[in-house]
């Protein structure tokens, strides 16, 4: 029975790996980032590494390169087999310096940018109230959607790939830290949460299009949504919504929501990357970012393809496998982020 195998890597922040956007691409020997200085080849060797364990029909790519021309060269270089790149890819050109792509594999899959029409519903600009004021002003995805269709075995697959606005402030910790600045922390992490929920919510609407059109069709939300499931401080003291539960639907139409893939992992692993709050003084907090939605008909039969029992996963054994000394150096790991997956296939 034939599968498709589809999952979100996070590429940390790929593009320090190649020269200036106004130069000919090429990989540098080496890198810095957060002061540490990284050997590219490592770096790029742990990602390749993990993707070809993870051995995916389709990846979604985040943090990727800000050119197809490095994206390609990464792909040739690392993830080639006796002279023939195993992916082929289509890229997004939002994002600066962290695009958007989504690989596949061209033996298995066909894969293309989606029709304008469908396009247009999840990044054309909207408006929202993301300061809290009471003021709603135009407003667009920090990173647009990347949205894709990819035709496995017969049947098409709509893909968005998302990388929502991240919540990370600058120099938040001494903010947080220093009562005089602390209310000026708390502002700036509300807007940010507002700018991801209202980018969730912009999705949503654009997938209630789609099923309104066609209810049985066959849809996949994945990449990093930079929060959920579970609200963490900001969310539970001032907001009381986490994105997504937005992203899945209303349990009051029970027939347009989304399954989470990543339900079926452990609670124990049920988590994506590892950080430490500085505002809540957890070490070593266990985060969910990395996720993977699938739209009823994926879940119940409706559409051509399901989702295989029990086949969500986040890819820790895979992850630590790439991992030398405790990983706490960027060329010591394929990235910061745990990918998760899942598995399709004709009912």
């Amino acid at each position: 029975m034939a599968t498709l195998k589809v999952t979100t890597v996070n590429g940390e922040w790929m593009n320090d790996w190649f020269t200036a956007d106004a130069q000919t691409a090429a990989f540098k020997p080496a890198f810095f980032r957060d002061g540490e200085r990284g050997v590219t080849a490592e770096a790029a060797g742990r990602l390749a590494g993990l993707i070809s364990a993870i051995d995916a029909d389709i990846i979604a790519l985040v943090e990727a390169p800000s050119r197809p021309a490095e994206l390609a060269l990464f792909i040739n270089e690392y993830l080639s087999s006796g002279g023939s790149a195993t992916y082929d890819f289509v890229m997004g050109d939002s994002g600066g310096s962290q695009k958007l792509a989504l690989l596949f594999k061209p033996g298995q899959v066909a894969a293309g940018l989606a029709p304008l029409a469908d396009v247009a519903p999840f990044i054309e600009p909207w408006l929202a109230d993301v300061d809290g004021d009471a003021v709603l002003d135009e407003y667009a995805f920090t990173r647009n959607p990347l949205c894709c269709t990819a035709d496995f075995d017969g049947t098409r697959v709509g893909v968005v790939v998302t990388h929502l606005k991240s919540n990370f402030v600058n120099q938040g910790r001494e903010m947080w830290q220093d009562p005089a600045r602390r209310p000026d922390f708390v502002k700036a992490a509300l807007r940010n949460r507002r700018r991801i929920a209202n980018e969730a919510m912009r999705i949503r609407r654009g997938l209630e299009q789609r099923m309104n059109a066609d209810p049985g069709c066959a849809l996949i939300v994945l990449g990093d949504l930079n929060d959920g499931p579970g609200h963490d401080y900001f969310e539970e003291q001032y907001l009381a919504h986490d994105v997504t539960d937005l992203l899945l639907g209303s349990p009051y139409r029970p027939e347009r929501l989304f399954g989470h893939a990543q339900a079926d992992v452990a609670e124990d692993r049920r988590y994506s990357a590892v950080f430490d709050d500085f505002v809540t003084e957890e070490t070593n907090r266990r985060v969910l970012l990395d996720h993977i939605l699938l739209s009823p008909g994926l879940m119940n039969g409706g559409s051509p393809l399901t989702k295989v029992p029990g086949s969500g996963r986040v890819e820790h054994d895979a992850w630590n496998a790439q991992l030398a000394g405790d990983g706490s150096a960027r060329d010591r790991r394929a990235t910061d982020h745990r990918p998760a997956s899942v598995t399709l296939t004709h009912p």
